[in-house]
C-alpha cells in the first residue's frame, strides 16, 4: 500500500492538512526530524524538515499564548517519562493558525539519559474540548465523585459540563 502525502503532492484540504504526521527529536543534537505532514502542519518546508531542524524552529511556529504550556508539557514528559498529550495552535504558511493534537513520548538510552522524543501530530478542526482547563477540572472532580460514591455531586458536575457544550460519553452517569 502506498501512502500519499498532501505536503508532497501539493494538495489542499480547505486549509487543513489532510493527514497526521510523525516526528522524532534527537535531544542531544537538538534536531527534530519530521515527515511531510508534520512540516505542513507547522508551515515548514518538507525537504528541510525531513533532514532535521532545531526544536526552536517548531516552537517559533506555535502560537505565542500556547508556547509556555507546550514547553512545560515537553519538559514534564522528558523528566517524568509520562506520555505527552496536548493540543495547541500552529502557524501555517499563510500566517493563520490551526489546531493540532500531539501525542509524544521520551525514550531514554541504556544509561537512563533522555535520548529520543517521538510522536504523532494530528490536525484537528477546532480546539479540542478536553484541552479547556475548566472541562479538565470538572472531569477530574467527576472521577473523584464517582470513585467516592457521591452520585449527586457527579450529576451536578455533568450538568456543568453540559452547560459548557461538552458531550458526555455513554458510560457516564445519566442526569
Amino acid at each position: 500500500m502506498a501512502f500519499q502525502n498532501s505536503a508532497i503532492e501539493g494538495e489542499a484540504d480547505n486549509g487543513l492538512a489532510a493527514e497526521s504526521g510523525f516526528f522524532t527529536w534527537d535531544i542531544a543534537s537538538n534536531l527534530l526530524y519530521a515527515d511531510g505532514a508534520v512540516a505542513d502542519l507547522f508551515g515548514l518546508d518538507y525537504h528541510t524538515a525531513e533532514r532535521g531542524l532545531p526544536l526552536e524552529n517548531y516552537i517559533e511556529r506555535i502560537h505565542p499564548e500556547d508556547r509556555p504550556g507546550v514547553a512545560a508539557t515537553i519538559h514534564q514528559t522528558i523528566t517524568t517519562g509520562e506520555p505527552e498529550q496536548q493540543s495547541y495552535r500552529t502557524r501555517q504558511v499563510d500566517g493563520t493558525y490551526s489546531y493540532v493534537m500531539v501525542f509524544g513520548r521520551c525514550f531514554r538510552d541504556r544509561s537512563g539519559v533522555p535520548h529520543l522524543y517521538a510522536g504523532i501530530v494530528c490536525p484537528v478542526s477546532e480546539e479540542p474540548m478536553l484541552t479547556r482547563p475548566l472541562v479538565k477540572y470538572c472531569l477530574t472532580a467527576y472521577d473523584i465523585a464517582v470513585r467516592e460514591g457521591n452520585k449527586a455531586v457527579a450529576q451536578h458536575l455533568l450538568a456543568a459540563l453540559g452547560e459548557l457544550d461538552w458531550m458526555k460519553p455513554d458510560n457516564m452517569l445519566a442526569n
